[in-house]
């Protein structure tokens, strides 16, 4: 019998696995009934097993792995980058008075993440989401010439005119927020007039959405916003959840989970992420249409490593998804 080379320890067996779940296959020493194979903790490769076969073999201790997931659902991580008058920085909460300047040339810090192997780049406009005004466009402008990556941008994105002129200045694709909510036509024109190049931003609070820079709250349910764009041509959902963006607390499984089944239009999960195990909780929901985490804060407080990250839940992952939207990856 040919040995699979990828297993994943049951609850029954997580003792005996120090508490991982995801192992690959080194290799086999001994012949017969002394037979065992030398296993592999995918996410602390000096954790070895000498595992016999009999236990691999038993179903109540071990599942054969990865198997089902030869196509997986696909799964993007998007470094984000907070604009306030030019700089880097991230918002607690959504708040303009807890400001953490991260760095003072965005353009660096694309480049840097472009360079760890992103493949695509999310800003941010905060000055055009509170005021309108286009204060950050010579960094958007710098920013796109000097990546080869798309890049995509929300913020104060509140007409036809100001899409049409993001799109070309080489943005892959812009966000609409509160425009979204306050004049939907002109979202389901602007998707038909430009397919995939337009992105609904979709960011609430305790399930009703927010606008303006998360200063007003309206009394739309955000997944209700989310089904009345079903077929126009909106390439994605960017659905982020106020009470944890920034906080580095785990994302709201609950609320991304509704959101994708509220419509077919693929989602982007946005607000949370804290550990590369909350990005890989994201995987259990995945096959519902989440096709993309925005990861900021924790990318620049070195939790989240972006390398480690892509390999984890990229096409040759060594995980598999939750079977629940709860409790933790390693068991």
């Amino acid at each position: 019998m040919k040995l699979p080379h990828r297993w994943t320890a049951q609850p029954g067996s997580l003792t005996l696995t120090h508490g991982y779940r995801h192992f690959e296959l080194l290799g086999e020493q001994g012949k017969g009934a002394e037979r065992a194979a030398r296993l592999m903790a995918v996410l602390d490769p000096q954790c070895r097993l000498l595992v016999p076969l009999r236990q691999l073999r038993d179903q109540g201790l071990w599942q054969p792995g990865w198997q089902s997931l030869s196509r997986p659902a696909a799964m993007q991580i998007i470094p984000a980058i907070d604009l306030l008058d030019g700089h880097c920085v991230r918002l607690h909460q959504g708040d303009y008075d807890q400001v953490t300047r991260f760095n003072d040339d965005p353009v660096a810090q694309a480049l840097d993440w472009q360079r760890q192997g992103a493949q695509r780049l999310h800003l941010v406009d905060l000055d055009g989401a509170k005021t309108g005004q286009p204060i950050n466009d010579q960094a958007v402008k710098a920013i796109t010439a000097a990546l080869s990556i798309p890049v995509q941008l929300g913020g104060g994105v509140r007409s036809a005119e100001r899409a049409e002129e993001l799109l070309a200045c080489g943005l892959d694709r812009v966000i609409l927020g509160t425009v979204a909510i306050e004049q939907p036509e002109l979202v389901k024109e602007l998707a038909t007039r430009h397919p995939g190049k337009v992105v609904v931003g979709i960011d609430a609070k305790d399930g009703l959405v927010a606008t303006r820079g998360w200063i007003e709250t309206s009394t739309v349910k955000a997944t209700d916003l989310a089904q009345s764009f079903e077929g126009c041509g909106v390439a994605a959902i960017i659905s982020t959840d106020i009470a944890t963006d920034g906080t580095l607390a785990g994302p709201n499984l609950d609320a991304l989970r509704a959101m994708a089944e509220a419509s077919s239009i693929p989602v982007i999960a946005s607000g949370g992420i804290g550990t590369l195990e909350d990005i890989l909780s994201l995987l259990s929901i995945a096959p519902l249409g989440v096709e993309g985490v925005i990861v900021g804060r924790a990318l620049y407080d070195g939790t989240v490593d972006l390398a480690e990250a892509l390999q984890a839940i990229g096409p040759e992952r060594l995980q598999d998804a939750l079977t629940s939207p709860t409790g933790s990856i390693t068991g």
